[in-house]
């Protein structure tokens, strides 16, 4: 009876903290705000998030998409990241996929795009399984993940 009451006491209090812990939005710098208006001109909803005030993240919509890019203080952009509808990813990548993945439905991709780099997650939906594929613009590809449905 006492490790059903520990075990119902613990469940309680994380299912206080789940409840009630929040992202907090914060606010930038005016250099950064700028920073981010010229690269991202059109930007709507954007949002504001950072964990050590040294890297911010901002969340927003373009062109009907959800976009996060990820800054410095001093308003320099690190990365960005985006979903994508299958039509968007480049033609090699969307070649081999198709190739390489036969019977497999594309269900999820996100684009991760850095100065000198861009990849993308792809996550495929198969009769029984889930591959994720990492691959970058040129169409090389790896098999990131799979997992089984249940």
């Amino acid at each position: 009876m006492k490790k059903l009451i520990l075990l119902l006491g613990a469940i309680l209090v994380l299912s206080v903290n789940t409840l009630f812990a929040r992202n907090y939005e914060t606010a930038v710098s005016k250099k950064l705000y700028n920073s981010f208006t010229e690269t991202f001109t059109g930007a709507t909803d954007v949002k504001w998030y950072t964990e050590d005030n040294h890297t911010f993240t901002a969340k927003f919509t373009m062109s009907n998409a959800k976009v996060t890019a990820f800054f410095k203080e001093d308003g320099t952009l690190l990365a960005t990241s985006r979903y994508l509808q299958p039509e968007q990813l480049p033609l090699k990548v969307a070649a081999k996929l198709n190739k390489k993945y036969p019977g497999q439905r594309v269900y999820c991709i996100v684009e991760y795009a850095s100065s000198d780099n861009i990849l993308y997650f792809i996550t495929l939906e198969g009769t029984n399984i889930w591959t994720v594929v990492k691959s970058d613009e040129s169409g090389s590809m790896q098999t990131y993940s799979c997992l089984k449905k249940a």
